[in-house]
């Protein structure tokens, strides 16, 4: 198996595992929508037996659909288009981009660097493209909704942040993960009030904290799964 072959194999575990999927799940929703992907064929299809171009531009798609993967984050992470009405059959490959590949670790874990690839805190991986990547980025899944306003864009359990750690001076409006003294790593937005720098989190069911009660880790500038620059 090659590496980028074994970098799609676990992006679809890490994408089933992300919608908390079983494979038996998936099979019916794709009955449900019309070309069905058995539990047996995805199988194979995490554990590499059988390459994913082999699904075929339908249910490739009705796959993309049940993971709620964009065309374009689906071209970039695997190197196949979604076939339309209209694209030639000769048109199912697009241009592969350079992809970092990022481990991912809980927010209880931010504030040691990984060590290497054994780590135990982590837990997946992510793949961003050169103009996502940042050196020395860390990559964090979020713990809880505190930071879930309710609305579309609101930042939920399970989603992934991005993380540069040289950028910590704080700015309005800017979202940042800190260490909050005796109550573990959040995320939070910082907001000025007067002449004072105050930690919000965007559900307002959680109080505000100072910054002199807390360290912060770095900001925020990238949004997984919602594709937003932040």
């Amino acid at each position: 198996m090659t590496n980028e072959s074994r970098k799609i194999q676990e992006w679809l575990i890490d994408l089933r595992d992300r919608q908390q999927l079983r494979q038996d799940e998936v099979d019916k929703k794709s009955r449900d929508l019309g070309a069905r992907i058995s539990q047996s064929y995805l199988s194979q299809l995490e554990r590499g037996i059988k390459p994913l171009a082999s699904l075929g531009g339908e249910r490739m798609d009705v796959l993309r659909r049940i993971y709620a993967v964009s065309p374009e984050e689906w071209a970039a992470r695997t190197g196949l288009s979604i076939a339309t009405p209209t694209a030639a059959p000769s048109q199912t490959l697009s241009p592969v981009p350079s992809l970092h590949r990022v481990p991912v670790i809980g927010l209880a874990s931010a504030g040691a660097p990984v060590s290497d690839e054994e780590d135990e805190r982590i837990i997946g991986w992510e793949y961003p493209t050169d103009s996502e990547y940042r050196p020395h980025m860390l990559c964090l899944e979020v713990d809880g909704e505190s930071m879930n306003n309710g609305d579309a864009d609101g930042m939920r359990h399970g989603d992934r942040l991005y993380v540069d750690p040289t950028d910590m001076q704080l700015q309005e409006n800017k979202i940042y993960v800190v260490h909050l003294h005796g109550n573990g790593i959040v995320v939070k937005r910082a907001r000025r009030l007067g002449t004072d720098w105050w930690l919000f989190s965007d559900n307002t069911d959680y109080k505000p904290t100072r910054p002199d009660e807390a360290t912060v880790i770095g900001r925020v500038y990238y949004h997984q799964p919602r594709g937003k620059r932040l």
